[in-house]
Protein backbone atom coordinates (compact mmCIF):
# COMPACT_ATOMS: atom_id res chain seq x y z
CA UNK A 1 0.00 0.00 0.00
CA UNK A 2 2.84 2.31 0.83
CA UNK A 3 4.72 2.20 -2.49
CA UNK A 4 1.28 2.63 -4.37
CA UNK A 5 1.25 5.81 -2.37
CA UNK A 6 4.86 6.97 -3.12
CA UNK A 7 4.39 5.74 -6.93
CA UNK A 8 1.17 8.19 -7.19
CA UNK A 9 2.57 10.99 -4.95
CA UNK A 10 5.87 10.78 -7.19
CA UNK A 11 4.03 10.87 -10.18
CA UNK A 12 1.90 14.03 -9.22
CA UNK A 13 -1.76 12.14 -8.83
CA UNK A 14 -2.11 12.76 -5.20
CA UNK A 15 -0.78 15.53 -3.48
CA UNK A 16 -1.31 17.94 -0.52
CA UNK A 17 -2.45 21.33 -0.63
CA UNK A 18 -5.78 23.01 -0.67
CA UNK A 19 -8.09 21.98 -3.15
CA UNK A 20 -11.92 23.07 -4.25
CA UNK A 21 -14.03 19.76 -3.54
CA UNK A 22 -17.83 19.33 -4.25
CA UNK A 23 -18.84 18.89 -0.26
CA UNK A 24 -21.93 18.10 1.18
CA UNK A 25 -22.93 20.23 4.04
CA UNK A 26 -25.49 17.49 5.22
CA UNK A 27 -23.09 14.41 5.05
CA UNK A 28 -19.94 16.47 6.08
CA UNK A 29 -18.16 14.77 3.23
CA UNK A 30 -16.36 15.17 0.45
CA UNK A 31 -18.13 13.64 -3.10
CA UNK A 32 -16.60 12.58 -6.72
CA UNK A 33 -17.42 14.05 -9.39
CA UNK A 34 -19.06 10.81 -10.35
CA UNK A 35 -21.46 11.24 -7.85
CA UNK A 36 -22.45 14.69 -8.54
CA UNK A 37 -25.21 15.17 -11.48
CA UNK A 38 -25.12 19.09 -12.41
CA UNK A 39 -28.56 19.90 -13.42
CA UNK A 40 -29.64 23.60 -14.58
CA UNK A 41 -31.91 25.62 -12.27
CA UNK A 42 -34.01 28.58 -12.41
CA UNK A 43 -32.42 30.84 -10.10
CA UNK A 44 -31.86 34.58 -9.77
CA UNK A 45 -29.10 36.33 -10.86
CA UNK A 46 -28.08 39.62 -9.39
CA UNK A 47 -25.90 42.54 -10.81
CA UNK A 48 -23.74 44.07 -7.47
CA UNK A 49 -21.52 47.52 -7.72
CA UNK A 50 -18.58 46.97 -6.48
CA UNK A 51 -16.80 50.42 -5.93
CA UNK A 52 -13.29 51.41 -7.16
CA UNK A 53 -11.01 51.52 -4.36
CA UNK A 54 -10.08 55.17 -5.66
CA UNK A 55 -13.98 56.32 -5.47
CA UNK A 56 -13.63 56.84 -9.57
CA UNK A 57 -16.66 54.87 -10.41
CA UNK A 58 -17.73 51.44 -9.99
CA UNK A 59 -18.32 47.86 -11.71
CA UNK A 60 -20.68 45.32 -12.08
CA UNK A 61 -20.76 42.26 -11.47
CA UNK A 62 -23.49 39.49 -12.01
CA UNK A 63 -23.66 36.91 -9.43
CA UNK A 64 -26.29 34.01 -8.77
CA UNK A 65 -24.97 33.59 -5.62
CA UNK A 66 -24.75 36.34 -3.39
CA UNK A 67 -23.59 34.41 -0.14
CA UNK A 68 -20.71 33.88 -1.43
CA UNK A 69 -19.20 37.42 -2.53
CA UNK A 70 -17.66 38.05 0.95
CA UNK A 71 -15.13 35.28 -0.49
CA UNK A 72 -14.12 37.19 -3.43
CA UNK A 73 -10.52 37.34 -4.09
CA UNK A 74 -10.25 39.68 -7.04
CA UNK A 75 -12.98 40.39 -10.29
CA UNK A 76 -11.80 39.72 -13.21
CA UNK A 77 -12.56 40.84 -17.00
CA UNK A 78 -11.18 39.97 -20.19
CA UNK A 79 -8.27 41.06 -21.20
CA UNK A 80 -9.50 42.14 -24.68
CA UNK A 81 -13.07 43.94 -23.56
CA UNK A 82 -12.53 47.52 -24.57
CA UNK A 83 -15.19 48.02 -21.53
CA UNK A 84 -13.16 47.03 -18.72
CA UNK A 85 -9.45 46.47 -20.25
CA UNK A 86 -8.39 50.13 -18.40
CA UNK A 87 -8.86 48.62 -15.28
CA UNK A 88 -7.18 46.16 -15.32
CA UNK A 89 -4.60 46.41 -12.36
CA UNK A 90 -7.17 48.83 -10.48
CA UNK A 91 -8.12 47.45 -7.23
CA UNK A 92 -12.62 47.65 -6.03
CA UNK A 93 -14.03 47.61 -2.78
CA UNK A 94 -15.89 44.53 -1.78
CA UNK A 95 -19.21 45.39 -0.92
CA UNK A 96 -20.16 44.80 2.94
CA UNK A 97 -16.40 44.62 3.28
CA UNK A 98 -13.66 47.04 3.94
CA UNK A 99 -11.77 44.90 1.76
CA UNK A 100 -10.17 46.03 -1.74
CA UNK A 101 -9.56 43.71 -4.09
CA UNK A 102 -7.82 43.44 -7.34
CA UNK A 103 -9.40 43.54 -10.87
CA UNK A 104 -7.39 40.82 -13.15
CA UNK A 105 -7.60 40.34 -16.91
CA UNK A 106 -8.54 36.44 -17.93
CA UNK A 107 -9.74 34.91 -21.20
CA UNK A 108 -11.73 32.77 -18.85
CA UNK A 109 -14.57 35.35 -18.43
CA UNK A 110 -16.99 35.72 -21.65
CA UNK A 111 -17.26 39.15 -22.19
CA UNK A 112 -20.74 38.74 -23.86
CA UNK A 113 -22.18 37.62 -21.09
CA UNK A 114 -24.48 38.79 -18.77
CA UNK A 115 -21.70 39.03 -16.55
CA UNK A 116 -19.12 40.59 -18.34
CA UNK A 117 -17.00 41.13 -15.39
CA UNK A 118 -16.82 37.60 -13.45
CA UNK A 119 -16.45 37.83 -9.66
CA UNK A 120 -13.42 35.25 -8.48
CA UNK A 121 -14.31 33.12 -5.64
CA UNK A 122 -11.21 30.20 -5.82
CA UNK A 123 -12.70 28.40 -2.37
CA UNK A 124 -16.41 28.11 -3.96
CA UNK A 125 -16.09 27.53 -7.97
CA UNK A 126 -14.12 25.54 -9.94
CA UNK A 127 -13.62 27.99 -12.52
CA UNK A 128 -13.01 30.34 -10.62
CA UNK A 129 -10.50 28.08 -8.56
CA UNK A 130 -8.48 27.71 -12.37
CA UNK A 131 -8.52 31.62 -12.68
CA UNK A 132 -6.95 31.87 -9.14
CA UNK A 133 -4.61 29.39 -10.00
CA UNK A 134 -3.77 31.33 -12.89
CA UNK A 135 -3.11 34.64 -11.23
CA UNK A 136 -1.99 33.86 -7.58
CA UNK A 137 -5.20 34.69 -5.98
CA UNK A 138 -5.75 33.68 -2.00
CA UNK A 139 -7.91 30.73 -1.34
CA UNK A 140 -10.71 32.53 0.88
CA UNK A 141 -13.45 30.12 2.31
CA UNK A 142 -16.09 31.39 3.99
CA UNK A 143 -17.85 28.49 4.81
CA UNK A 144 -17.91 25.75 7.55
CA UNK A 145 -18.31 21.99 7.22
CA UNK A 146 -22.42 22.59 7.61
CA UNK A 147 -22.00 25.58 4.85
CA UNK A 148 -22.43 28.34 7.90
CA UNK A 149 -20.40 31.14 7.26
CA UNK A 150 -17.20 31.29 9.51
CA UNK A 151 -14.77 33.56 11.30
CA UNK A 152 -13.35 35.06 7.18
CA UNK A 153 -16.44 36.83 7.09
CA UNK A 154 -17.71 40.39 8.87
CA UNK A 155 -19.12 39.27 12.20
CA UNK A 156 -22.46 40.09 11.60
CA UNK A 157 -22.74 37.29 9.17
CA UNK A 158 -20.61 34.54 11.12
CA UNK A 159 -22.66 31.82 12.12
CA UNK A 160 -25.22 32.08 9.52
CA UNK A 161 -26.51 28.91 7.36
CA UNK A 162 -25.87 29.71 3.23
CA UNK A 163 -29.95 30.25 3.02
CA UNK A 164 -30.40 32.98 5.78
CA UNK A 165 -26.27 34.16 5.00
CA UNK A 166 -28.23 35.23 1.43
CA UNK A 167 -31.60 36.87 2.27
CA UNK A 168 -29.10 38.65 5.01
CA UNK A 169 -26.99 39.67 2.37
CA UNK A 170 -29.33 40.94 -0.13
CA UNK A 171 -31.13 43.03 2.14
CA UNK A 172 -27.96 44.74 3.33
CA UNK A 173 -26.78 45.03 -0.25
CA UNK A 174 -29.92 46.49 -0.88
CA UNK A 175 -29.73 49.02 1.24
CA UNK A 176 -26.00 49.60 1.03
CA UNK A 177 -27.17 50.87 -2.86
CA UNK A 178 -24.81 47.96 -4.36
CA UNK A 179 -27.70 45.65 -5.87
CA UNK A 180 -28.72 47.00 -8.15
CA UNK A 181 -31.19 44.54 -10.08
CA UNK A 182 -31.86 40.80 -10.12
CA UNK A 183 -33.09 38.36 -12.92
CA UNK A 184 -34.18 35.24 -13.45
CA UNK A 185 -32.21 32.72 -14.91
CA UNK A 186 -32.06 29.22 -16.14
Amino acid sequence: MTEVFVRLYQEGLIYRGKRLVNWDPVLKTALSDLEVVAEEEVGNLWHLRYPLDDGDGYLVVATTRPETLLGDAAVAVHPDDERYRHLIGRRVRLPLTARAIPIIGDTYVDPNSAAAASRSRLAHDFNDYDVGQRHGLPLINIMNPDASLNDEVPAVYRGLDRAAARIRILADLESSGSSIRSSRTG
